[in-house]
C-alpha cells in the first residue's frame, strides 16, 4: 500500500480567513497552554487549499470527567470529519496546526508528529503543519507559517538511516497565503467605506513602543542558552560513545592480531587455522552510535532562534530611528509654533 497522493509536490499553501480566525481564537483562548488541531481542505495541482480547521480535544482531569469515556484525538477527528461531510464541508485531512512559543518550531515532538502525517498510508505526503505564535502576534503582526518535512529528511526516516543532514534542511517553509471568499471581501470593503473605520485609520504609534523589547530579547537568549545546554549534553553522549568504541576496537585488534599469530604458527606446524571472524572472538560488538536526529533538530532550532534575534534587534533599531526622527520633528514644530 502506498500513500494517497496526487504525485505532485505542493509549492504553496492557501488558507481561508475563517480557518485562520478559528486557529487564532483557539490558540489565544487556550494560553498559556499550547494547543493543536487538524486541518481540512484539498490538494490540487501544486497548491494545498485549507478551507476549515478543527481543534483537538484537550485531556481533562479525573475530577472533570462526567463518567463517559472521552474520545481520543483520532476518534474525535474521525467523528468530526463525518459530521462535516454531512453538511458539505471539505472533510479531507491535509495536515494539522499548533501554537508555538516565541518561534519554537524545530523540536523532536513536532518533527515526529509531522512525520506521522506525511508517512501515513491514509493521508497525502503533502500534509503540512501550520504554526501560529500567539505571543509574537500581539506585537502588531500576524505570525503564522506553514512547514513540512523535506524529502531528504523523509528518506532518512523511512530508511532509518543515521546519516548527517543539514539542520536547515529538516523543515522547509512554504509560502502561505490567506484568502477571503467573495462575501467576506465585500463585507470588508463596505467596512472600509464607513466613517467609523476611516477614523480608525489614523496613525497609531503603539506599535512603535519599545516597552517590552528587553523582555523579548532576554527570553530569546534564555531559550537559546537552554538549547545550547541540551546540545552540550548531546555532545557528551557522542564523546562517551567515541571512548567506548575506541576501547572495544582496541580489544578487537588485540584479539585479531593474536589469532593471526596463532594461525601462522599452526600453518608452520601443518595444523588447521582458526577462523578470524570477530563473531568467533566472544567479545562484545561495537556499540550502536547515538541517533543524530536529536542534536540536528536542536541545531535547527538554534538557527531559528538566532534568525529571530536578528530580526527582533533590527526591528528595534528601526523603531528607535523612526521614533527619534518623530521626536526631532515634534521639537522643530513646537519651536516654530512658539516663535509664531
Amino acid at each position: 500500500t502506498t500513500n494517497i497522493s496526487l504525485g505532485k509536490s505542493i509549492t504553496e499553501v492557501t488558507i481561508d480567513s475563517v480557518a485562520v480566525l478559528k486557529i487564532v481564537k483557539h490558540c489565544n483562548d487556550s494560553l498559556p497552554t499550547m494547543v493543536a488541531g487538524f486541518l481540512l481542505g484539498l490538494d490540487t495541482n501544486n497548491r494545498l487549499e485549507i478551507t476549515y480547521s478543527c481543534s483537538s480535544p484537550q485531556p481533562r482531569a479525573e475530577s472533570e470527567k462526567d463518567g463517559f469515556d472521552d474520545l481520543d484525538g483520532t476518534e474525535y477527528q474521525v467523528e468530526m470529519m463525518k459530521m462535516l461531510r454531512d453538511v458539505n464541508v471539505d472533510n479531507n485531512c491535509v495536515g494539522w496546526y499548533t501554537s508555538m512559543y516565541l518561534g519554537t518550531i524545530c523540536t523532536n515532538d513536532i518533527v515526529a508528529y509531522q512525520y506521522s502525517y506525511q508517512s501515513s498510508e491514509e493521508l497525502s505526503e503533502n500534509c503540512v503543519a501550520i504554526m501560529y505564535d500567539p505571543i509574537l502576534s500581539t506585537k502588531g503582526m500576524l505570525v503564522i507559517k506553514a512547514f513540512r518535512l523535506s524529502k531528504a529528511f523523509l528518506e532518512l526516516k523511512r530508511t532509518k538511516s543515521n546519516q548527517f543532514i543539514r539542520p536547515s534542511e529538516i523543515l522547509e517553509e512554504l509560502p502561505l497565503k490567506i484568502r477571503n471568499i467573495g462575501h467576506i471581501s465585500a463585507f470588508l470593503r463596505c467596512m472600509e467605506d464607513t466613517p467609523q473605520h476611516k477614523l480608525q485609520l489614523n496613525c497609531i504609534y503603539d506599535t512603535l513602543s519599545m516597552t517590552n523589547n528587553d523582555m523579548y530579547t532576554e527570553k530569546y537568549l534564555e531559550l537559546l542558552s537552554n538549547l545550547l545546554d541540551e546540545l552540550v549534553a548531546e555532545q557528551q553522549k557522542f564523546q562517551m560513545y567515541s571512548k567506548s568504541v575506541s576501547k572495544t576496537r582496541q580489544e578487537h585488534i588485540r584479539w585479531l592480531m593474536k589469532r593471526i599469530q596463532e594461525n601462522m604458527e599452526a600453518r608452520e606446524n601443518g595444523e588447521y587455522e582458526m577462523p578470524t571472524h570477530l563473531s568467533e572472538s566472544g567479545l562484545k560488538p561495537l556499540p550502536e552510535p547515538p541517533l543524530r536526529q536529536d542534536p540536528l533538530v536542536i541545531l535547527g532550532q538554534v538557527n531559528k532562534y538566532c534568525s529571530q534575534i536578528n530580526e527582533h534587534v533590527n526591528s528595534s533599531l528601526h523603531k528607535l530611528m523612526l521614533t527619534s526622527q518623530l521626536d526631532s520633528s515634534a521639537d522643530i514644530s513646537s519651536s516654530l509654533s512658539s516663535v509664531n
